[in-house]
């Protein structure tokens, strides 16, 4: 058995074949919300970008979190903050509410890092997460309802499917759809085509692996297209402190917000950027993990100065839809 956050628990196996033939929510506009991390600034400003719609006369997004909303809130007020908001929506679990909700003694933090993630960076994350558990045991009626959330589902907007998830298609925790795992532009590997054909959607829109990008994969005479949002909550770009989300839609995208995106698949997806970042979320975050403590050690860096990729490592369709904000 592999050690704990390496391990993928069987119960986090999902099947692509039981998204065909559903649609559970139909809707003009829906924003795709992967990896909060308990960031309430992010989700503060998330919020925002779902009234300003409606102030220009847009129809109001339907809020879909897909998992790892929690992570960082780690102290009564901010997990109970995080998860009575984000239950008012619809949400998905990750591989951490599962981890709240079901503990696997050896599954860790539930990540099922790949091997080019660094032991200690794996054990660091354990640690996170046995301070979350702490944290939500005061809190049983969240961790009930994060328990009950469902792992995958189908949104339709415009009549185009897209599966909503937070691996990849067959694990809750997969990284089949990491960027790192990505073909070169213009492939569609096997397995990558099986998932399409299996679940019946035109796109899947995911998180989890924490890299945003865009890609589309010739399919059948079409295109499969597959967006992952990176993370609402941290940095996704080098130099640029911003979260991201999905916003998948009938109507374009607000051009103040849109980072990039494409029709390709016959309506409007986008990435929008989240500008989360505040001094008093930064003193939060420094009070509740000071230097040394296992979240400091690992996300510090990148929520200061952003990982080691760029807006045009994000974008992996050749055609024109790329804008910087």
């Amino acid at each position: 058995m592999s050690a704990p956050g390496r391990h993928c628990p069987l119960h986090y196996r999902t099947d692509p074949a039981t998204l065909a033939g559903r649609t559970d929510l139909v809707a003009e506009t829906i924003y795709v919300i992967g990896g909060l991390y308990g960031n309430t600034a992010a989700l503060d400003a998330v919020l925002r970008l779902a009234a300003a719609e409606v102030e220009q006369g847009r129809p109001a997004p339907t809020l879909v979190f897909n998992g790892d909303f929690n992570w960082f809130n780690v102290d009564h007020r901010t997990f109970d903050r995080i998860n009575t908001d984000v239950l008012r929506h619809i949400a998905l679990q990750g591989n951490v509410e599962a981890e709240l909700g079901s503990p696997d003694g050896d599954a860790g933090c539930g990540c099922a890092y790949p091997e080019w993630v660094d032991d200690a960076t794996v054990a660091r994350s354990n640690a996170i997460m046995q301070r979350l558990q702490s944290a939500a045991a005061g809190f049983p009626g969240h961790v009930e309802a994060v328990g009950q959330l469902p792992r995958q589902m189908v949104a339709e907007v415009d009549g185009v499917r897209a599966g909503i998830i937070h691996g990849d298609p067959e694990s809750l925790a997969g990284w089949g759809f990491a960027v790192e795992n990505m073909p070169s532009r213009g492939e569609t590997p096997a397995a990558m085509a099986a998932w399409f054909r299996r679940a019946r959607v035109d796109l899947f829109a995911c998180s989890h692996t924490c890299l945003p990008f865009i890609q589309r994969f010739p399919l059948d005479g079409g295109a499969g297209l597959v967006i992952n949002n990176g993370s609402a909550g941290m940095p996704n770009f080098r130099g640029d402190r911003r979260g991201v989300i999905t916003r998948i839609g009938s109507t374009p995208c607000p051009e103040e917000s849109r980072l990039y995106g494409t029709q390709s698949v016959g309506v409007f997806c986008d990435a929008m950027a989240v500008s989360w970042a505040t001094e008093a979320w930064d003193d939060w975050f420094h009070r509740t993990w000071p230097p040394g403590s296992p979240a400091a050690a690992s996300y510090a860096t990148r929520l200061d100065k952003g990982p080691d990729h760029g807006l045009h490592d994000a974008w992996r369709i050749d055609s024109a839809g790329f804008k910087t904000v």
